[in-house]
């Protein structure tokens, strides 16, 4: 069994002889599937979103390590500073042009100050 590619049938799965026979289209495909990627450079307001992002991702990694240690204080500080983060970031992604095609989503979070304020709480 084998995929094979052509422009009449689209993808396809080929059974018997003609999977033994991959079609030039499909050579073509395989190689342009394999070959290797060209490295994109990111300049000016492109390259401002990208570190804008990297910023949020490590926030939001380092909230994660807070919730797990329960490091309420720690917590607290991160949770201060991503508003402006997300705004650093939906800033620049307005500014971009041509405008991406994938939006850009939510980048809300819910906060909380006591991480484990439901455990502890009475229910008298």
């Amino acid at each position: 069994m084998s995929v094979t590619t052509s422009k009449t049938r689209g993808l396809g799965i080929a059974w018997g002889s003609e999977a033994h026979n991959p079609s030039a289209d499909g050579v073509q495909l395989l190689a342009t599937l394999l070959s290797e990627a060209q490295p994109v450079t990111l300049t000016g307001e492109r390259l401002l979103v990208a570190q804008a992002m990297q910023l949020l991702m490590q926030l939001d990694r380092a909230l994660l390590e807070a919730r797990i240690h329960w490091n309420q204080d720690r917590f607290r500080r991160l949770m201060h500073i991503r508003p402006k983060s997300v705004l650093r970031v939906r800033r620049r992604w307005a500014k971009l042009d041509p405008t991406p095609v994938v939006p850009l989503g939510g980048l809300r979070r819910r906060y909380h100050a006591n991480l484990a304020g439901y455990l502890y709480d009475s229910k008298h």
